[in-house]
């Protein structure tokens, strides 16, 4: 645990020094378990809720707001909240989901490589 915590610090520094607008971080085990969590991150009830988005849903209800999702679950997908208030990014890697709140501001798509390239790090065993 400590091992992921430190990745997911490094990715959340590096977030940071990137300029992304990422504000918090999760990972999800692919059997279904909350494994972290960012302290501003609340998802221990929204974890099914993960599970099915990943399995093709079109929305998902996170932080009592929902978000619209948009692209293909083995490759990542952006959740565009409909009123403006940020973005969910979920992304598939060995293991589990690596779960991301984006500011508003973020760019969702430079969120979603971001991540995508950082997920390469994480390595679980569900």
């Amino acid at each position: 645990m400590s091992e992921l915590k430190r990745v997911i610090d490094e990715i959340g520094i590096s977030a940071l020094e990137s300029n992304v607008k990422i504000a918090a971080l999760a990972v999800v085990s692919n059997s279904g378990q909350l494994i972290y969590q960012t302290e501003n991150f609340d998802l221990k009830n929204k974890v099914n809720t993960i599970m099915t988005a990943m399995k093709g849903g079109d929305s998902i209800k996170i932080t009592d707001q929902e978000f619209i999702l948009e692209g293909n679950p083995s490759e990542g997908l952006i959740g565009r909240n409909p009123s403006g208030m940020g973005y969910v990014i979920l992304i598939p890697f060995q293991g589990g989901i690596l779960v991301s709140y984006a500011l508003p501001q973020a760019d969702p798509n430079k969120v979603l490589k971001f991540l995508k390239d950082s997920s390469l790090r994480l390595d679980i065993k569900s």
